[in-house]
């Protein structure tokens, strides 16, 4: 009888930590949404957003957020597998597209005020982006 009320006490301690600690979610479109985040959070773990576009590839799902996003310092199209690096000198930034394997490509753009990570991975069901953002 102890082991049993020590179980449920167990369980109900832990269903109301998870209840308290579950991310709220900040969506904004149809395909990206953020967990809510404090400022520190955000210099601990950086800005983290998560887009997901489902029965696209790699290169449809880079280009598609490419265009519906204010991105100045990304290319508008990819080439799987093509390495390569972007310096913006007027402006201070330099980004890298670096290929891990033909379904996993990661970016990342350094700016005068930090970085920022971009992690685009497909599988079957399609794309998911991780865009992560580091402030100074």
């Amino acid at each position: 009888m102890k082991a049993y009320l020590m179980i449920v006490a167990l369980l109900y301690s832990s269903a109301l930590f998870a209840e308290t600690t579950a991310d709220k979610i900040i969506v904004h479109n149809k395909y990206c949404s953020s967990p809510e985040q404090t400022m520190d959070e955000v210099y601990e773990n950086g800005a983290i957003t998560h887009c997901v576009y489902a029965g696209l590839s790699i290169a449809d799902a880079y280009k598609k957020y490419v265009n519906e996003h204010d991105e100045d310092y990304l290319v508008k199209t990819i080439k799987v597998n093509n390495n390569i690096q972007k310096e913006y000198t007027k402006d201070g930034v330099s980004v890298d597209y670096k290929w891990e394997n033909p379904k996993k490509l990661m970016i990342e753009q350094q700016f005068s005020g930090g970085f920022t990570e971009f992690v685009l991975e497909e599988d079957k069901k399609g794309t998911k982006i991780k865009i992560t953002g580091h402030p100074d």
